[in-house]
C-alpha cells in the first residue's frame, strides 16, 4: 500500500468519525431540545415555579396575572393591579390571555399554572437558538451560526427570563428573530402570500409586544427597496401586507374604542411610564413610588380617576414637568442611555455579584455594538437591519427607564454580532501569503541604503539636544543616517536653539545628513511627521519623540525585520516582560482598552497601538495618504497599514514615561479624539 492510499485512507476515517459529532453540533434541532430540557430541568431543580404568594401573589405576573385572573373569573381583560378597577389596556393582550388559559386548566396562581407558564416560555427561550441559528447562517457563516447558537442554549444570563418571569419577554424575542429570518428570506420576494404572512405575523406581535413595532417601519422599507432595485412592483405587496397588518390589530383596536373611546389605542400605560422615569425624584431608573403597584395614593387616583383619565392626566402633568426640567430632563435620558446598555445600579447582598452581571451586560453590549460597527464596513448583506435594530428599538426606554428585561429581545442580535466580530479577530494561521500590493518582486532581503529618521519638535528646548546626540551616536550598520527635524513652532526656544546650532554642519561632521524645517505655526505632531516626510530621502523611515521617553538604543532590533525582509512595518511594544517604567494603571488600562478595541475593528493583535516608536518603508509611507494632524495620526497609520494588509511586526522598547510635570502634553482630549479617528477612519480612508 502506498503512502498515498495510506493518507486517503486515514483521511476518510478521520471524516467518517468526526461526521455524526458534526452533524449534531451543527443541528439547530439538537440546539433547541438541549436548551428546552436544560431549561425545564433548571425550573425543576430551583423551584423558580414556586412564587412567594405573600404579596397576594402579585409577583406572579404582576400586571398580566392579574389581568388573566379577571379573563379567567369571567370579568373580561380588566383589573391590572389590587381589586376591581375596570376595563384596562395596560398591557398587550396576547399573554395575558395565555396566562389566563393556564389559571383556566390548572387554577388560578397555583404551581401547576406556574410550571406550565415557565415551560411554556422555556419553549420559546430555547426555540430562538433556531431562528439565531438561521439567521447568522444566512448573514455571516456556519462558524457564526453555531456558535451563536449553542451560546444561546447555555448562557444563563439569556436562558434567565424564560425560566424566572411569567411575562411575554421570551416569547417577544423569539417572535421578533423570526420576524428578522423572514424578512431577510423574503428579500426580493413579491408573492403575495408571503407578504400576507408578514403582515399578520407582525400584527401579532403587536398584540404582543407593542414596542417590538417600532422596528416594523424599516423592515417593510428594506424590503420595499430591495423590489425596486429588483424592478419588481412594490405597492401591492406592501399594501396588502398592511391591510392585513391592521386586520389583525382591528378587534383590539375596536374593543378599546368602544370601551375608552380612544381610537387606534394599543396600550395604555404610556404616560404613566413616563411619569415614572421623569418627576422630581427620577435619577435614571423607576421610581416605584411613581406607579400604581407600589404607591397606594397613586393607586387610589388610578381608581378613582379611570384609567384613560388618569394616564392621559398624568403625561400631561409629566410633559410639563420636561419642559420646565429640560436640562434635568437631558441627564436622566443619558443615565438611561447608559443603564440600558450597562444595566442598572444595583445592590447586592453578595460581594460584586451585581457588578460582575453589569460587566458581562456591558461587554455583551460593546461586543454587538462593535459587530455591527464591522458588519456596516465590510458590507455584510442587511446589516442595516440590525443598526437600525440597535438604534431605534431601545429609544422609548431613553425617555421612561430601562430595565434588563426590555433589552432581552436585542440580544439574540448582539450575541450574533458579537460572535461575529470575534470570529474577524482570529488570527488567520492558514493564509500565510504577502498581499500582492506589498510583495517584493525578488525573494531575497531588500537593499537598503538610508535611514531616514523624523523628529517632530514641540517645546523640548530642555532635551532635544540630548536627544540629538543619542540618536547621533547609535550605530545602525551601513545605513545612512539622515535626521529630519521638524520644529511644530515651538515657544520655550527649541525653534530659536535649532536655527542657532547650525546642525547640518555639527553633525555632517560625523557623516550624518541633517535638515531641519520650521513650521510657521503650531499645527500638531501628524503634520509635523508629513512636512518631514516631503524631506525624507531614505528608504526607511523611523519616527522619533525629541522626548527622550523612547531610546535610540533599540534601532537594531526596529529594524532588524525591514532587513530581514520579514516585515513591511515595525512598532514598538512598551508592555513586555523585559526592563521598563512601570505606568500608572489608569493610563495602563485606557491603553489596553484602546488597543483591543482597534484590534476588534481592524482585525489585528497589536499590544501596543499607540506606541510613538514606528519604522516603515518610505514607499509605504507615501501610499498611506495620512491626513492628521495631532496624536491621532498614530490612530490613522494602525488603521490604514491594517486596510492595505501590511506585515507588521513588534518589538519590545525601553519606554521612560514622563509625567505632566517632566512635560507630557498628551491628555485625556487626545484619547477620547483617537476613539473617534479610530472610528472614522475605519469608515472612510
Amino acid at each position: 500500500m502506498t503512502s498515498a492510499d495510506t493518507t486517503l485512507r486515514a483521511g476518510a476515517a478521520r471524516k467518517a468519525y468526526s461526521a455524526p459529532s458534526e452533524r449534531w453540533t451543527h443541528s439547530p434541532f439538537w440546539m433547541v431540545l438541549i436548551g428546552f430540557v436544560a431549561r425545564v430541568l433548571y425550573i425543576w431543580l430551583a423551584h423558580t415555579y414556586k412564587f412567594r404568594a405573600n404579596d397576594e401573589n402579585f409577583s406572579f405576573g404582576w400586571e398580566i396575572g392579574r389581568i388573566a385572573q379577571s379573563i379567567a373569573t369571567g370579568h373580561g381583560f380588566s383589573s391590572p393591579f389590587y381589586g376591581d378597577t375596570g376595563p384596562t389596556a395596560w398591557a398587550a393582550p396576547v399573554y395575558p390571555y395565555i396566562v389566563a388559559g393556564a389559571f383556566k386548566i390548572f387554577g388560578l396562581y397555583t404551581r401547576s399554572a406556574s410550571f406550565a407558564l415557565l415551560t411554556f416560555n422555556s419553549f420559546f427561550s430555547a426555540l430562538t437558538a433556531w431562528t439565531v441559528y438561521r439567521i447568522a447562517q444566512r448573514m455571516f457563516n456556519e462558524t457564526v451560526a453555531v456558535w451563536s447558537g449553542w451560546l444561546w442554549v447555555f448562557l444563563p444570563n439569556l436562558a434567565y427570563w424564560g425560566v424566572r418571569m411569567v411575562w411575554e419577554t421570551s416569547l417577544s424575542t423569539f417572535l421578533l428573530t423570526a420576524l428578522i429570518l423572514l424578512t431577510l428570506k423574503m428579500e426580493g420576494d413579491d408573492r403575495f402570500g408571503r407578504w400576507i404572512f408578514w403582515g399578520a405575523l407582525w400584527g401579532f406581535v403587536a398584540l404582543t409586544n407593542t414596542s417590538i413595532c417600532s422596528f416594523t417601519p424599516f423592515a417593510g422599507l428594506w424590503l420595499v427597496y430591495k423590489l425596486h432595485q429588483q424592478r419588481k412592483s412594490w405597492f401591492l405587496p406592501a399594501l396588502a401586507s398592511a391591510i392585513v397588518f391592521f386586520a389583525v390589530l382591528s378587534p383590539w383596536l375596536i374593543r378599546n374604542d368602544r370601551v375608552f373611546h380612544k381610537p387606534f389605542l394599543l396600550r395604555g400605560n404610556f404616560g404613566v411610564e413616563l411619569h415614572c422615569g421623569n418627576n422630581d425624584m427620577a435619577e435614571g431608573l423607576w421610581v416605584a413610588l411613581a406607579h400604581p403597584t407600589q404607591g397606594i395614593p397613586v393607586y387610589q387616583r388610578y381608581k378613582a380617576m379611570g384609567e384613560v383619565a388618569y394616564v392621559a392626566q398624568t403625561q400631561k402633568d409629566t410633559v410639563a414637568w420636561i419642559k420646565a426640567h429640560k436640562e434635568r430632563f437631558a441627564v436622566l435620558t443619558f443615565r438611561r442611555f447608559v443603564y440600558f446598555w450597562s444595566g442598572p445600579p444595583r445592590i447586592s447582598k453578595v460581594f460584586y455579584e451585581e457588578e460582575l452581571k453589569n460587566a458581562g451586560y456591558l461587554a455583551t453590549a460593546c461586543l454587538g455594538w462593535w459587530g455591527c460597527f464591522l458588519a456596516l464596513k465590510k458590507r455584510i448583506h442587511a446589516a442595516g437591519l440590525f443598526a437600525c435594530l440597535l438604534i431605534f428599538y431601545p429609544a422609548v426606554y431613553y425617555i421612561t427607564f430601562p430595565n434588563p428585561r426590555y433589552r432581552h429581545p436585542l440580544d439574540p442580535v448582539t450575541l450574533i454580532l458579537g460572535v461575529f466580530l470575534v470570529s474577524q479577530t482570529r488570527p488567520d494561521t492558514e493564509d500565510t501569503t504577502v498581499p500582492e500590493s506589498l510583495a517584493t518582486t525578488e525573494p531575497q532581503s531588500p537593499v537598503f541604503h538610508t535611514l531616514s529618521i523624523i523628529i517632530p519638535v514641540y517645546n523640548e528646548r530642555r532635551t532635544v539636544m540630548q536627544l540629538l546626540n543619542a540618536v547621533a551616536r547609535q550605530p545602525i550598520g551601513e545605513l545612512h543616517k539622515e535626521m529630519v527635524i521638524v520644529d511644530d513652532f515651538s515657544t520655550d526656544g527649541t525653534r530659536e536653539f535649532l536655527q542657532e546650532m547650525d546642525l547640518p554642519s555639527l553633525f555632517g561632521k560625523q557623516g550624518i545628513t541633517v535638515k531641519v524645517v520650521l513650521h510657521e505655526m503650531n499645527k500638531g505632531k501628524g503634520a509635523g511627521v508629513r512636512t518631514a516626510l516631503e524631506h525624507c530621502t531614505g528608504e526607511l523611515v523611523l519616527m522619533q519623540d525629541a522626548d527622550l521617553e523612547y531610546d535610540p538604543a533599540d534601532y537594531p532590533a526596529l529594524l532588524k525585520p525591514l532587513l530581514d525582509g520579514h516585515a513591511d512595518a515595525v512598532f514598538g511594544n512598551r508592555f513586555h516582560y523585559g526592563s521598563h517604567r512601570v505606568p500608572r494603571f489608569y493610563r495602563f488600562v485606557l491603553n489596553r482598552v484602546f488597543s483591543i478595541t482597534c484590534n476588534m475593528l481592524t482585525g489585528l493583535a497589536l499590544n501596543d497601538v499607540t506606541a510613538c516608536y514606528k519604522v516603515l518603508t518610505r514607499d509605504l509611507f507615501n501610499r498611506l495618504n495620512l491626513k492628521s494632524d495631532r496624536f491621532s495620526f498614530e490612530t490613522e497609520l494602525t488603521v490604514k497599514l491594517a486596510k492595505l494588509k501590511a506585515r507588521i511586526y513588534e518589538v519590545p522598547i525601553v519606554y521612560h514615561g514622563r509625567t505632566y510635570a517632566e512635560g507630557k502634553k498628551i491628555n485625556w482630549t487626545d484619547g477620547v479624539a483617537a476613539f473617534y479617528h479610530l472610528i472614522r477612519f475605519q469608515l472612510k480612508d
